[in-house]
């Protein structure tokens, strides 16, 4: 059997390029490339050659063209050098439209052609004829990391989420929390869990105060500029630090845990209302000021592997799902990129779903369930997915159907592409739950919410099916 791949990929690259051209500006198109190419030119030269192949593949499939590879090698070698002048000085602005109008008529001719011909030019030298995604990627690659060179540097702000997610992470540490607990020692030095929740908090409440002189001194017209404290003197405060918890943890016991909570939640709320002020060097000269999550994972690792030690008789949560959702995952990504458009509307045996109707069905609950996670999430630790009855599922199966259907039948590229992104997403969603999901629960009384294989399964073999069905 012919292995048509090459659809996927050169779809997939097509995209990627209309992406890039939606995204561009003026002055990005006028980005210097090297070796006197530009953003624009390198676009122009895509978009030519898409052009010029498409032409030869019209030819091909009417049968009055056949491709001999060192005559065609040896032109478009010499074209390239001929042509660059023109592309460079064409008008910028027209350029990127045309170079996707280009990659979209020349795939759509490739996905046309025979297996015959595919074969007959798989494996030789010429065989970019068939695989355009290669040339594009390549020159995409190149703008890509030109434009990013390019760029003027800018404050990564993501350490505003990343800050949530290690807060997030803490908060379901210090819920899962024994009183005995705090007395087992962590790899810190023979910190105890109790002293490494109170080194925390008090660092976020160092970073905070910093924060608030900073705010102080630049309402006089100062510069936004925390102090730092130099390296050589963090010796001389956190081992007094830790001997005065030992006193602390005494009078204190689980409400540590809950100090840490507060002293981070503060914190990360101070920094992101002056994120956007920050200046663009800020993360690169003192990220400990920003990146609170970075000193909170460090500690938060080391309390995790201490209450794994000390408590041997917790067994580790089964996340197996992980595991099978990928090879689910990887099955359904082999098994959509060979679809064409008229393999959405086969269908796998009387009264059954077509494959498109299927596609749309994956697609939905996919997307729905990692809505419903993601709002459990937010909700607090334990919180399990809404859970829907069996009557109201089996009627949103019995009435959507016929619009996945007609969604498959008038963009099937787009249905293809759709559930896929959707697989891949509760894949994600799922793979990145916090240590507090209730994953045990809801593998011994709903496992499908976590482990995907399951409901994907009998619907990849349907389309199997119908695929055998009809291709024998």
């Amino acid at each position: 059997m012919t292995d048509r791949s090459f659809e996927r990929a050169n779809d997939e690259s097509r995209r990627r390029l209309a992406r890039l051209v939606e995204s561009l500006t003026s002055v990005q198109l006028a980005v210097d490339l090297g070796e006197g190419w530009t953003v624009a030119s390198a676009l122009g030269h895509m978009g030519f050659w898409d052009r010029w192949q498409a032409t030869r593949w019209m030819k091909m499939l009417a049968g009055t063209w056949t491709a001999e590879s060192e005559s065609i090698l040896a032109a478009e070698h010499l074209a390239n050098d001929a042509l660059h002048p023109y592309w460079a000085g064409a008008s910028a602005e027209d350029i990127p439209g045309l170079a996707v109008e280009a990659a979209a008529a020349v795939d759509a001719l490739i996905a046309s052609a025979p297996d015959a011909l595919v074969d007959s030019l798989e494996g030789t030298s010429i065989g970019f004829l068939v695989h355009r995604h290669r040339h594009r990627n390549d020159h995409l690659d190149h703008i890509e990391r030109s434009i990013a060179a390019s760029a003027p540097a800018a404050l990564d702000r993501d350490f505003v989420e990343r800050n949530a997610a290690s807060r997030r992470r803490l908060a379901s540490l210090v819920e899962r929390l024994r009183e005995s607990d705090m007395a087992l020692t962590t790899e810190e030095g023979g910190w105890t869990v109790a002293q490494a929740l109170a080194h925390i908090a008090f660092w976020d409440r160092s970073t905070a105060a910093r924060w608030r002189l900073a705010q102080a001194a630049s309402a006089d017209g100062k510069p936004l500029d925390p102090f730092g404290i130099p390296y050589e003197l963090l010796d001389g405060i956190n081992p007094p630090l830790v001997e005065m918890v030992d006193a602390w943890s005494g009078q204190l016991g689980l409400a540590i845990g809950r100090e840490a909570l507060n002293a981070a939640a503060a914190v990360d709320a101070m920094i992101e209302s002056l994120a956007g002020g920050l200046p663009d060097s800020f993360t690169v000269e003192k990220p400990n000021f920003v990146a609170r999550w970075s000193h909170r994972e460090a500690h938060i690792e080391q309390i995790e592997r201490a209450l794994l030690a000390g408590r041997p008789e917790i067994a580790p949560v089964d996340r197996s799902f992980v595991a099978r959702n990928e090879a689910s995952l990887a099955r359904l990504r082999e098994l959509l990129g060979r679809l064409s458009a008229a393999d959405l509307a086969r269908s796998s045996g009387e009264g059954s779903w077509a494959v498109g109707q299927i596609l749309g069905h994956l697609t939905f609950w996919d997307r729905f369930l990692a809505s419903r996670w993601r709002a459990a999430v937010a909700a607090g630790p334990r919180e399990q997915p809404t859970f829907l009855p069996h009557e109201l599922a089996d009627l949103i199966n019995g009435g959507l159907p016929t619009s996945w259907l007609a969604f498959a039948s008038a963009a099937p590229e787009a249905a293809i592409a759709e559930t896929l992104a959707a697989a891949e997403e509760i894949d994600g969603v799922i793979a990145g739950l916090p240590e507090s999901a209730p994953v045990e629960a809801i593998l011994a009384e709903r496992p499908a919410l976590l482990d995907r294989s399951i409901h994907r399964r009998e619907h990849m073999e349907e389309i199997a099916k119908a695929l055998a069905a009809h291709r024998g």
